[in-house]
C-alpha cells in the first residue's frame, strides 16, 4: 500500500442514523480540507494502475482521494452504505470512466466543489456527465452564491460548512432549496448544540465530529447509568480475582450468551470457546473484560450505532498502533480506545467517570491528558479520525502501516456487528 492515509467521515440523518461516508485521503505535510483562492490553481498529475496516465489532476486533494481509491476498494472502507467524493469539475470529467469502475453508480455520490470557483460551463458539463453515468451528483462548499444557485436547485446533494456559514446561512438555503429535490447536508459540525440547531434550520443531513463528544445537557438514565459504573468499575479493577470475574460475567445468562457469539465470531484461534472461564483462560481476564465493557457499552440506550462502531474502530486501530510501536500492553491500548467515547455514551465528563472507576494510573493518563505511551497511541488514532496528517508524523509511522490498522479496525467493526446482530 502506498504511502497515502484514507479515511472515511460518516453523514447522518435526522434520526442519527448513517446516511454514507465520505471518503477523504491525505498524507504528511497535507492540510485537509484544502482551500484555494480562484486565481491559485493547483497541479498534479495522477497515473492509476491498470489504467492509462490521466491528463493534470487539478488538485492535491484530487490526486489522493483516486490514487486511494485505486489500491483500496470502497466496501474495505464503507461496506454496503453510499460513498460520497468530492471531486473538482475538471477532475470528475477527466476520470468518469474511473469512478465507474470504483463501484455502481447508484452506491457513489460525487459532489462537485466550488473553491477553486469552477468555469459555469465545465461545471455544467461535469454534472451531465456524471448523470449520465448513473451516479446522484451535488455541489460541495456552496456558500450561496448566486451564479450556483440554479445549479445546486437541480443536484440530489448540497454541502455547505456550518462552521463557514452558521446555522441562521444554512437555514437561507434550506428554504431557498425548500422545493427543489437536493438535499442539504451541514458539515463541520462539532458539538451537539450546533446539530440542533442545524436540525432545526431543516438541514436533512448531518457530517462532523459532535458524535463524539457529550451533550451539553446531562440525561435523564443517571441510575442505569450508575449501575453500568459499578459493573465497569469491577470489570477493570487490576485486584479483581479470576474467579470474581467469572461469576460476575456468568451471573448474567444474556450477556454469557452474547459474549461466546461475539468471541467465537472475531476470535482468530482454531478452538472454540463454550464457556466464560474458557474464554478467561485462553484470551486472558484483560481481553474478556474489554469485550463484555464493549457488550455493555452497546445496551446503554438512546445512542447512536455509530457511536459504538467509533469505539471499536479506536480500539483496534490502537492495538495494532501499540502492537507496531512496541512499547505497551496491546490489551490496554484497545481498552483505552474502547473507553474513550464513554464519556459521549454517558454525555459526563469524561474526568468525572474516571472518577468511579478503578483504572490504572496510565489508562487514566491517556484518557484524560494523552499521556504516556497509551496516551500517545490514543493521540495517534484521534489524530488519524480527524484527518490530523501532520499530528501523526510525530510518531515515526509509516502511513501504509496506520492505514493498514485503520481498514483492519474497520473491518473488525463490520465483524462485530454482524455478530451482534445475528
Amino acid at each position: 500500500m502506498r504511502d497515502v492515509f484514507v479515511r472515511r467521515q460518516p453523514i447522518f440523518t435526522r434520526r442519527l442514523e448513517v446516511w454514507g461516508y465520505q471518503i477523504i485521503a491525505g498524507r504528511f505535510g497535507y492540510v485537509e480540507p484544502v482551500v484555494s483562492s480562484p486565481g491559485r490553481p493547483q497541479t498534479g498529475r495522477l497515473t492509476l494502475p491498470g489504467s492509462p496516465g490521466l491528463p493534470p489532476v487539478p488538485s492535491d486533494e484530487a490526486r489522493l482521494l483516486l490514487e486511494a481509491l485505486a489500491e483500496i476498494s470502497l466496501p474495505a472502507l464503507v461496506g454496503e452504505s453510499l460513498a460520497v467524493v468530492r471531486l473538482a469539475p475538471t477532475t470528475a470529467l477527466t476520470a468518469r470512466d474511473f469512478l465507474v469502475s470504483l463501484a455502481p453508480p447508484d452506491r457513489l455520490v460525487a459532489l462537485m466543489t466550488l473553491h477553486p470557483v469552477p468555469d459555469r460551463a465545465v461545471l455544467a458539463d461535469a454534472l451531465d456527465a456524471l448523470r449520465d453515468a448513473g451516479f446522484r451528483v451535488g455541489l460541495a462548499g456552496f456558500q450561496g452564491q448566486p451564479e450556483f444557485l440554479p445549479f445546486a436547485r437541480t443536484v440530489d446533494l448540497v454541502a455547505a460548512s456550518c462552521q463557514e456559514i452558521g446555522p441562521e446561512g444554512l437555514a437561507e438555503f434550506a428554504n431557498q432549496l425548500r422545493a427543489c429535490r437536493a438535499q442539504l447536508l451541514a458539515t463541520d459540525i462539532d458539538t451537539y448544540d450546533v446539530y440542533d440547531r442545524c436540525r432545526e434550520s431543516r438541514v436533512t443531513l448531518f457530517a462532523g465530529p459532535f458524535l463524539s463528544a457529550p451533550r451539553s445537557v446531562r440525561s435523564t438514565r443517571a441510575p442505569s447509568n450508575r449501575a453500568l459504573l459499578l459493573l465497569l468499575a469491577r470489570l477493570q479493577d487490576p485486584e479483581a480475582e479470576f474467579s470474581e470475574l467469572e461469576a460476575l460475567i456468568s451471573l448474567d445468562v444474556g450477556l454469557t450468551y452474547r459474549l461466546l457469539r461475539l468471541v467465537n465470531s472475531v476470535w482468530y484461534g482454531r478452538r472454540r470457546i463454550e464457556s466464560v472461564r474458557q474464554a478467561l483462560l485462553l484470551l486472558g481476564t484483560r481481553l474478556v473484560s474489554a469485550w463484555v465493557t464493549l457488550l455493555l457499552m452497546a445496551d446503554i440506550p438512546d445512542k447512536p450505532h455509530e457511536l459504538l462502531t467509533t469505539a471499536v474502530i479506536r480500539a483496534r486501530m490502537a492495538e495494532l498502533v501499540a502492537a507496531a510501536r512496541g512499547r505497551t500492553s496491546r490489551e490496554a491500548a484497545f481498552l483505552t480506545g474502547l473507553l474513550s467515547v464513554l464519556d459521549a455514551l454517558l454525555d459526563q465528563p469524561m474526568e468525572e467517570l474516571l472518577a468511579s472507576l478503578p483504572l490504572t494510573d496510565e489508562l487514566r493518563a491517556a484518557l484524560l491528558q494523552h499521556q504516556g505511551e497509551l496516551g500517545a497511541v490514543l493521540d495517534a488514532v484521534l489524530a488519524y479520525e480527524r484527518g490530523d496528517w501532520n499530528r501523526l508524523a510525530l510518531l515515526g509511522l509509516r502511513p501504509s502501516l496506520l492505514t493498514s490498522a485503520y481498514l483492519d479496525a474497520i473491518a473488525l467493526a463490520r465483524e462485530i456487528d454482524l455478530a451482534m446482530a445475528a
